[in-house]
């Protein structure tokens, strides 16, 4: 990654022209392909950072022995905050991504399980945005072992609690899911996305043809979604059942739809429309105690988040 972030700089302004040239040549007059390498390249900066100052982190804790005490996660915390805040602007400045939140008081006390819809590559970090306003709370994530490859998320996320999970491996994930709900307080926060992928049509009618084999019923009440997939309960549960306190937010979104992929990105930039975020909050008291009452609820929640996104996007 070092390598890469100087060789990316080195060669940015060569990059830069012969990227203004390929848009200038596709009529792309608006430059997307150069907006997005002006992100890359932010990216890259924002992970030699964190990579160069872990080591340092790693040592003001006690050369590793108390990287869980509240001083060593308070300075992890801020290198997050730092590292997605900055990237949030760049990318505002430069993609034109404005996220307007409808509710956003809700997020506020911990503990607290973030349940959020994932549409995009770039909505993964937005429960982190959302919290970023409230620097007395450290945000953990259920995150795919795939983003282990990217030694600063990897050393970041990891010491502050995140989780990194395979698909393929249910009961060992379930039990770090879980771990990491016990592990939070009033100075935390879990996030999870209960669809387990990004969304795409296809992608939605394979997991209903799946349910349907698996709960006939389940999959007649979940027939109607059109732009979330079934929420997956296992992970959820986990969580809730790790954090007993813990009340439940929900994280939906509508405007990332267009933008699934670094290559549709790449055609949209600057984009003309803003992002609409809904947050809405659950008392863990009124939540179901049973894991069938749970995911039922689960269902509901995301029927209406479904009906929520499909009126934002028909408006």
């Amino acid at each position: 990654m070092l390598g890469a972030t100087a060789t990316a700089f080195l060669l940015a302004p060569l990059i830069a022209g012969c990227l203004i040239v390929w848009d200038t040549l596709s009529g792309r007059l608006r430059l997307p392909r150069l907006r997005l390498f002006g992100i890359a390249l932010q990216y890259l900066f924002n992970d030699t950072v964190e990579i160069l100052l872990s080591p340092l982190l790693w040592l003001a804790a006690g050369f590793g022995t108390r990287l869980d005490s509240t001083a060593s996660v308070r300075r992890h915390a801020r290198l997050q905050r730092w590292s997605i805040e900055i990237l949030a602007r760049r990318t505002e400045q430069l993609l034109g991504l404005r996220i307007e939140v409808v509710g956003e008081a809700a997020l506020d006390p911990a503990p607290v399980i973030v349940l959020s819809r994932h549409a995009s590559l770039l909505d993964a970090s937005l429960p982190a945005l959302l919290y970023s306003g409230l620097p007395q709370y450290s945000v953990r994530g259920v995150i795919m072992s795939e983003m282990l490859s990217d030694p600063g998320f990897d050393l970041l996320y990891g010491r502050l609690g995140s989780v990194f999970i395979n698909r393929d491996r249910g009961v060992q994930a379930r039990t770090a899911i879980r771990a990491l709900g016990e592990g939070l307080d009033d100075t935390s926060v879990g996030v999870i996305c209960p669809e387990g992928r990004l969304f795409d049509p296809a992608a939605l009618e394979r997991a209903l043809a799946r349910l349907t084999e698996s709960d006939p019923d389940r999959a007649a009440g979940l027939r109607h979604l059109r732009h979330l997939l079934p929420p997956r309960p296992g992970g959820v549960l986990a969580l809730l059942q790790g954090a007993p306190e813990a009340d439940v937010i929900v994280v939906m979104h509508a405007g990332f739809e267009s933008i699934p992929s670094i290559a549709e990105l790449a055609r949209h930039a600057p984009l003309e429309s803003s992002i609409e975020v809904g947050i809405e909050r659950f008392d863990r008291a009124d939540l179901p105690t049973d894991e069938r009452g749970i995911t039922e609820w689960l269902d509901q929640v995301w029927l209406r988040g479904d009906e929520w996104v499909d009126q934002r996007l028909n408006a």
